[in-house]
């Protein structure tokens, strides 16, 4: 494989300024967050496809001091960078490369814009649908990260390329046949630019444009957070978290309504923010994030039925609830080692709600809930996996209580005779309805006892009309996961 690319002019000749932060009239004054997010410090890593002698090069701006740079995922030790005087550029080289993804990590860069992700790919990858140069943007705290594939689809000859990126060429490249690299730079700024790649095999350059918003009224990503086991008290309500990514370069002020409870957040640049919401009694509500910035997104939360919860050690636990006349089943999945396990959920005569149930590691409960799809009678779940054989039989007798029943559970029948089951107690149960949600993550257990949560995982549910109008019939799965 033959790959050569030389960077002739820094990719600031684009003419990226750097947004700096409004200085303050009083120490008082001062935000407890940054006004923006500041320029990136990486600018350019070029990754090409594995031939044996794959590799990523990263490339710095003009500053004189040498950098530490990490290939953060390969394993690979951190390299100081060293200067090019004639370009005025440091670089670093990582090679050979596997076949990968990794992210470019520069020591001290403390900007949230930073850090660039790189694909190593085989040269079969190579896509003949793109042509000689495609380009990809995405957003990185508020700054564009574009990406241009350059690639020889020829299969014949070597070819030389030269690349211009809104200006005076940038590079010069040397590809075999069916060869691809790609460069990487997120130093962009707002704005349309344009790409001209021209050398062998044309005969004008062939010009794309593309387009780069990435620094305000972008959409935040949303993730629900409601648990009945971060509290000392299982069965008291779940507090509802609504966590909130800004992807904006500045901060933005988000009003978060769920039901009747609405609460103010403000959520700085390329940041994270939670909305505390107060408990809620068990069901499903619609949750809306309006930001200061003219973005409006929706999502949905789902609230367990804490009252009737109980840490099950044979790793299974069906609750029924009767709501105006129809059945509300719940199935608990609770963390038994060893771990990562993999079991599947099932009901006799009742295909639809087989799944599949994964745990990481100890701490996670997670759990299914259907409304209005069992109908009265007797039925046997099964939990199967990972040195599990857990049955349980319950029992749904809801046509004849038109008003809400308290929960009923069988105990549940576990394989490994060192367990035990217990059976909830009855307690009055809530109305619920049916929308999908985001569900949070657990951490490690304290005293043998039940978890404690940690982080919300972050993650958007868009709710469509479509699946406001199945009312009933739609069933709810709630996820938990461990934190990272």
């Amino acid at each position: 494989m033959r790959t050569m690319a030389t960077r002739f002019v820094l990719a600031v000749t684009v003419g990226l300024s750097l947004a700096w932060s409004a200085t303050p009239a009083s120490a008082q004054d001062e935000p407890d967050y940054p006004i923006e997010v500041g320029q990136p410090t990486l600018a350019t890593a070029i990754s090409v496809c594995d031939g044996g002698t794959s590799g990523v090069e990263v490339v710095l701006d003009d500053r004189t001091k040498p950098y530490t740079v990490t290939l953060a995922g390969s394993g690979l030790p951190a390299k100081k960078s060293t200067y090019d005087d004639e370009h005025e550029v440091n670089r670093v080289v990582f090679t050979p490369v596997p076949v990968g993804e990794y992210t470019v990590e520069v020591a001290g860069a403390d900007e949230a814009s930073d850090g660039v992700p790189v694909v190593v790919k085989p040269c079969s990858d190579l896509d003949p649908t793109k042509g000689e140069l495609s380009i990809d943007v995405k957003c990185r705290g508020g700054w564009g990260l574009v990406t241009f594939e350059v690639a020889n689809p020829s299969g014949d000859d070597v070819r030389t390329y030269a690349l211009a990126i809104n200006g005076p060429t940038s590079y010069n490249i040397e590809l075999s046949p069916g060869v691809f690299l790609n460069i990487h730079e997120n130093l962009w700024d707002d704005g349309t630019y344009q790409a001209a790649l021209s050398g062998d095999g044309f005969e004008t350059p062939l010009v794309k444009h593309f387009t780069v918003k990435c620094a305000s009224e972008n959409s935040p990503q949303l993730g629900t957070y409601a648990q009945c086991d971060d509290k000392t008290d299982v069965t008291t309500p779940a507090v509802v978290f609504v966590e909130i990514d800004n992807p904006n370069r500045a901060a933005v002020d988000y009003t978060v309504t769920a039901g009747k409870v609405t609460k103010k957040v403000t959520v700085a640049g390329a940041g994270h923010g939670s909305a505390d919401l107060g408990a809620f009694p068990a069901g499903d509500y619609p949750v809306t994030v309006k930001g200061s910035d003219g973005t409006e997104v929706e999502t949905g939360g789902a609230v367990d039925h804490c009252a009737d919860v109980v840490v099950d050690r044979d790793g299974l636990q069906v609750s029924v609830r009767c709501v105006d006349g129809d059945s509300v089943v719940t199935a608990r999945f609770y963390a038994v080692g060893p771990y990562p396990a993999e079991r599947k959920f099932s009901v006799d005569g009742n295909p639809r709600f087989n799944e599949t149930v994964r745990f990481d590691g100890a701490g996670v409960y997670q759990w299914t809930r259907s409304t209005g799809l069992f109908d009265d009678g007797v039925y046997t779940a099964h939990l199967v996996g990972s040195g599990l054989k857990t049955v349980e039989k319950f029992t749904v007798d809801c046509k004849k209580a038109p008003t809400t029943t308290p929960a009923s559970t069988t105990p549940s029948t576990p394989s490994n005779p060192d367990t035990t089951t217990t059976s909830p107690g009855t307690v009055p149960a809530t109305s619920s309805s049916a929308l999908p949600v985001a569900q949070g993550s657990a951490g490690p257990s304290v005293d043998g006892g039940l978890p404690v949560t940690g982080a919300a995982i972050g993650g958007m549910v868009v709710l469509g009309a479509a699946a406001l109008g199945l009312g009933g019939f739609l069933l709810v799965v709630a996820r938990r996961r461990r934190a990272n």
